[in-house]
């Protein structure tokens, strides 16, 4: 998967949902992981797919010490035989990933029924929506996230650069003060509602709010470019739940000069902070590929992801 440390979410969601049901298997019991799950989960993990390692390893005790995340586990006859994770964002919006089962132990519905557990624990936490993401090349879970009742939201790439050496010269971190001007300028760089989402951590995305961004600008994690005293585009940062030399992208807006500027400019941003290069998911446009590629950034071979969707209502 190249150099980007990202090729390990090439899959989200995993690689056979496992929705063909053979009756004569009884059902697992779904409940909440536990830590001697770690070897065993990790054991069948390794053989998720035949031509890269999974990631779990990377996150399993990132994920299980995390109170916002719960790790769900498919368990038959007190053995392990698929996981799948649901993080709670905020207090509407949920995260759904690594929905993964036992090659010996997939077509017998296990990955439906995980799937079924978690709409039910999301309801149960009073989210309203639910997303996930997975690759254009996994493609026998797009056929079963529609039938699971998500929609798709659109197209995603991963694209990185090498830090440049020296100092920022049109990029300036944004503080609390600047939070109404900056949610001002958000609004009129969008031009549809999911243009106003924010890839948080670890790949996961979410609304972006004022409360959000007044969370990220107490942290010293945006950044603008101005005109005069004019906003002409903003960066929030992000990062990875797996840490690797990459100052990580959540959200990038702004006029067409004003992009092209910060994405200059964050390259030396990136060098300045102490990082290795820069990246992030980004949504998939021509007019932003262009500028990109004209900014020395290179699309990842780790490929596109497609976000979906799901409202939660009765099941």
């Amino acid at each position: 998967m190249g150099t980007c440390p990202v090729g390990i979410f090439r899959h989200l969601l995993m690689s056979n949902p496992g929705n063909t049901v053979m009756t004569n298997q009884p059902k697992p019991h779904i409940r909440p992981a536990q830590q001697s799950d770690k070897a065993p989960i990790l054991a069948f993990c390794q053989h998720t797919w035949d031509d890269e390692a999974d990631y779990i390893a990377d996150v399993w005790d990132v994920w299980f010490a995390d109170p916002t995340g719960r790790i769900l586990v498919a368990d038959r006859d007190s053995q392990p035989v698929g996981m799948t994770r649901l993080v709670q964002l905020s207090d509407t919006e949920g995260w759904w990933e690594a929905l993964r089962v036992d090659r010996d132990f997939r077509r017998q519905g296990i990955g439906h029924q995980l799937t079924q557990s978690t709409l039910s624990l999301a309801q149960s936490l009073g989210l309203t929506t639910l997303r996930t993401c997975v690759s254009l090349t996994n493609a026998s879970m797009h056929p079963f996230m529609q039938y699971q009742g998500f929609s798709p939201q659109g197209d995603y790439a991963v694209y990185r650069a090498a830090a440049s050496e020296g100092a920022p010269t049109a990029l300036r971190r944004l503080g609390e003060d600047d939070c109404d001007r900056a949610w001002a300028a958000i609004n009129s760089f969008v031009a549809e509602e999911r243009d106003r989402l924010l890839v948080a951590r670890g790949a996961k995305w979410q609304s972006l709010t004022p409360t959000c961004l007044a969370q990220r600008l107490a942290q010293g994690w945006v950044w603008g470019c101005f005109e005069d005293d004019t906003l002409i585009s903003l960066f929030i940062r992000s990062y990875m739940e797996s840490p690797d030399g990459t100052l990580w992208l959540g959200w990038l807006g702004g006029t067409a000069s004003g992009i092209h500027t910060a994405l200059n400019d964050m390259r030396h941003l990136a060098y300045q902070l102490g990082f290795k290069a820069i990246g992030g998911f980004l949504p998939q446009s021509e007019t932003l590929t262009t500028v990109l590629k004209t900014t020395g950034y290179e699309f990842s071979d780790t490929g596109v992801y497609k976000l979906y969707e799901k409202p939660l209502g009765d099941q």
